[in-house]
């Protein structure tokens, strides 16, 4: 014998769920065990199903090509999407060439998530094309993964990188189903709108459409285009061309106007207040008793005034107006009254009409005049370089709430606020001003309402089901009018009470998790873990308390103890997900100096 140590076995290590999340962990797991791990990606569509590569390529991103990457910096060479789509996006992203602030399309972000798969099989890594159904405790290894064939996957350690799962129908959506089949009526439930069915719609058919978010732009384009239409242009002015084939769309939400546009190209603008330092301070501070009404809103109001007077008075030092801003009242008469002394050439700051301009309004055709004129005013400043100040406020927003989703991952939120005002009003307000569609969508739209195959249904919308007049919309401006088909343009709540996932309610069955609770006594729908500031963070926690050294989760399914985690990680070392997914990998790698297939056998907690 020469005396030397024999190689140790490589870790073996199973990451559930191949979409973006997953791929994320997988390449830092690469990265940081360098050669030294058995890697298994389980998925049964690989790459992420929001992103499939075969579906309609009308259906656009909400990220910009620069605002996404798989890559965290220390995984070395780490090119972007936009890295990416500038080497291989032109061959497969179709006749318009894409800059980094342009939108891409869901497939041609499937291409990157293909792209970066192939990169960790050959790498090493290995692919199970299947779904996960069950974990349990492992003969040789610490845990065991069922597969749906019955394959077993045996792991050191198992990361749950789930997305969102599928979950049961409510009582109010089967009964609108089986009302729909009764009748002989078309009716697409809740979900994603690339996998609904939507054969029960036909040309003509007049269709009620709940929702005006990004799932209703998804529903306008897979009922247009898709069909055979087209957008044709003439200098500034688009208009359709229509097949012939298109339902003609009514769409009603409680503000009964559709999300806002984003900007043609990002304004540059950044945090005046919320930035960094206010972050670490209110993290250090407060110790989870943050109330967003009283503590965080006025902050947020205050960033966007800040960019509105920005973008209507370019020339106003930012510093200087942030100065004046953070002396004054965050809403009132007294800083009215400053801005129209101090800057009389902006605009009054009228929140309450940006965010529910359709207020105090009864007549149908004077809504949808005023909601053309206001989509077309906000195309208008979309298209503006700079941005005019509305477009300017929801780009300021969506900064104010990365902030706001580092205060809850770190606790410094009280859980009243968390479970009320962000999952209520500030969700929905956020979404509205600052999540919407690309301004190209806002254009189509337009010229689809110009068409007559959009309508507006209007504000405080609602369908009833009528025995003899089958399904039937009516709202604070439309009588009521029956309508061939009802389409629920949203997604269903992301929660683990409700899922149709086998996994996940194995894992809860068996205590291997819980479901996380803000209040004592009061579960919510997300997947306990430890937190974020944590020696240990993402370690999934068990009925008993025990949080596992070898079982991590990131990600959707651990909302809300994750608020807003839905986006895509975007470049740089502060983007949430791809700091969870390297201290994950870390925490693998450290699993090293005490884990050996013969230290592990039998034992699961």
């Amino acid at each position: 014998m020469n005396g030397r140590k024999p190689p140790e076995p490589p870790l073996s290590v199973v990451v559930v769920g191949a979409g973006p999340r997953g791929l994320a962990t997988a390449l830092e797991i690469q990265a940081a065990l360098a050669g030294g791990v058995s890697l298994t990606l389980v998925d049964p569509h690989p790459g992420g199903r929001v992103w499939r590569e075969d579906q309609d390529r009308s259906l656009l991103m909400n990220s910009r090509l620069q605002q996404a990457t798989l890559f965290a910096p220390s995984t070395g060479e780490a090119p972007t999407f936009a890295d990416w789509y500038a080497s291989y996006g032109p061959d497969i992203g179709g006749a318009t060439p894409l800059g980094p602030t342009d939108f891409g399309s869901r497939a041609l972000f499937g291409g990157y998530t293909r792209w970066v798969l192939e990169r960790l099989l050959a790498g090493g890594a290995a692919l199970a094309r299947a779904e996960a159904v069950r974990l349990e405790p492992g003969r040789e290894r610490r845990h065991r993964v069922l597969l749906e064939d019955g394959t077993p996957l045996e792991a050191d350690a198992v990361v749950l990188a789930l997305g969102h799962l599928d979950v049961e129908m409510g009582e109010v959506e089967r009964a609108r189903a089986e009302f729909a089949a009764r009748h002989g009526l078309g009716y697409v439930a809740p979900g994603p709108a690339a996998e609904a069915d939507w054969t029960r719609i036909g040309p003509g058919d007049d269709v009620a459409v709940l929702g005006a978010g990004l799932n209703f732009y998804d529903v306008m384009a897979l009922c247009t285009v898709a069909r055979g239409g087209r957008f044709t242009h003439d200098g500034d002015v688009v208009r359709y061309q229509a097949s012939g084939e298109e339902p003609v769309l009514w769409v009603g939400s409680g503000r009964g106007v559709p999300y806002l546009p984003r900007s043609r190209r990002p304004t540059g603008q950044r945090p005046a207040f919320m930035n960094a330092d206010w972050i670490a301070a209110h993290i250090a501070r407060d110790g989870g008793g943050l109330d967003l009404r009283r503590d965080v809103w006025p902050v947020v109001v205050r960033e966007m005034r800040h960019a509105w007077l920005m973008s209507a008075c370019p020339r106003t030092r930012p510093d200087w107006l942030a100065r004046q801003l953070r002396d004054l009242p965050a809403e009132g008469p007294e800083v009215e009254r400053w801005c129209a002394v101090q800057l009389p050439g902006a605009p009054p700051f009228d929140l309450d009409r940006l965010c529910d301009p359709l207020r105090g309004i009864v007549d149908h055709a004077e809504a949808e005049h005023l909601v053309r004129a206001f989509l077309t005013d906000l195309v208008a400043q979309a298209t503006a370089e700079p941005a005019g100040p509305a477009i300017a406020v929801g780009e300021r927003l969506a900064q104010a709430k990365d902030a706001v989703r580092e205060l809850v991952a770190h606790g410094a939120m009280s859980p009243e606020s968390v479970l009320g005002d962000l999952q209520g009003w500030f969700r929905t307000v956020g979404g509205f001003v600052a999540a919407g569609p690309p301004v190209s969508r806002v254009v189509e739209l337009l010229a689809l309402m110009e068409a007559g195959l959009v309508r507006l249904a209007g504000r405080r919308a609602r369908v009833d089901s009528d025995e003899q007049r089958g399904f039937v919309l009516s709202s604070q401006t439309l009588p009521e009018r029956p309508v061939r088909a009802l389409v629920e343009a949203r997604l269903p709540a992301d929660d683990l009470r409700l899922t149709t996932s086998s996994l996940v309610r194995d894992l809860l069955e068996r205590g291997t998790c819980r479901l996380a609770e803000l209040t004592d006594g009061h579960p919510t729908g997300g997947l306990d873990v430890t937190r974020t500031g944590s020696p240990a963070p993402c370690r999934v926690i068990g009925a008993d308390g025990t949080a596992d050294p070898t079982l991590f989760a990131l990600g959707i399914p651990v909302q809300p103890l994750e608020w807003n985690i839905a986006n895509l990680p975007q470049p740089g070392a502060t983007a949430r997900t791809l700091q969870q997914a390297r201290q994950i990998a870390g925490q693998i790698a450290a699993l090293r100096e005490s884990v050996a297939p013969s230290a592990t056998t039998g034992h699961h907690r």
